[in-house]
C-alpha cells in the first residue's frame, strides 16, 4: 500500500505543478493581451485560450491540495465525540467524497468522448475542448484515490490504537 501512496503523491504533485504553469500562461497570456490590446494589435482568442486554461488550473491541484489538506472542512462534528466515532463521521465523509468525485469523473468522461466525436470547439480559434474535460476527469479520478487513501489511513489509525 505505501507504494500505491508514494504513486498517488507523486503524480498529484506533477499535475499540480502542470496547472502552475497553465495559471502562469493565463497570465502572461492575459497580460500580453492588455498590452497590446492598448497598441491596436489584440490577441485572437485570448478569451478561449484563457477560459480552457483555467479548467487546467482548477482540475489538476485538487488531489494534491486534499493531500496537503488544505480545502476548507467542517471539523466540527468530526471533532466531537470518541475516537471511534470520529473515524466513522470521517469514513462517510471519504465514502461520500468518493462517490462524488467517481460520479464527476465518469461523467466528465461521458461528456469529453460526446464531445470530440461531435467535434466541438472552442468559438473564436476552435480549440477542441474534449481534451479539457478530460483534465478535468483525471483530476477527479486522482482525488478519488487521495480519499481511498485517507480512508485507509483512517482504518489503518483506527486499528493501531
Amino acid at each position: 500500500m505505501a507504494h500505491f501512496i508514494n504513486i498517488v503523491n507523486y503524480f498529484s504533485r506533477w499535475i499540480s505543478i502542470v496547472s502552475v504553469f497553465a495559471l502562469i500562461g493565463m497570465m502572461l497570456l492575459t497580460s500580453s493581451d492588455v498590452v497590446l490590446r492598448y497598441c491596436g494589435y489584440p490577441i485572437k482568442g485570448t478569451f478561449d485560450i484563457v477560459g480552457l486554461l483555467g479548467t487546467v488550473v482548477i482540475a489538476l491541484p485538487i488531489a494534491y491540495t486534499q493531500i496537503l489538506r488544505r480545502h476548507v472542512a467542517m471539523e466540527f462534528m468530526a471533532s466531537r465525540g470518541p475516537k471511534f466515532v470520529q473515524t466513522i463521521i470521517s469514513s462517510i465523509i471519504c465514502l461520500l467524497s468518493i462517490g462524488m468525485y467517481a460520479l464527476i469523473s465518469w461523467q466528465c468522461t461521458l461528456l469529453g468522448t460526446k464531445m470530440w466525436r461531435v467535434g466541438v470547439v472552442s468559438s473564436t480559434i476552435e480549440i477542441p475542448i474534449f481534451p479539457f474535460v478530460y483534465i478535468v476527469a483525471i483530476g477527479c479520478a486522482l482525488n478519488c484515490f487521495v480519499h481511498l487513501i485517507d480512508l485507509y489511513k483512517l482504518f489503518a489509525n483506527l486499528k493501531g490504537e
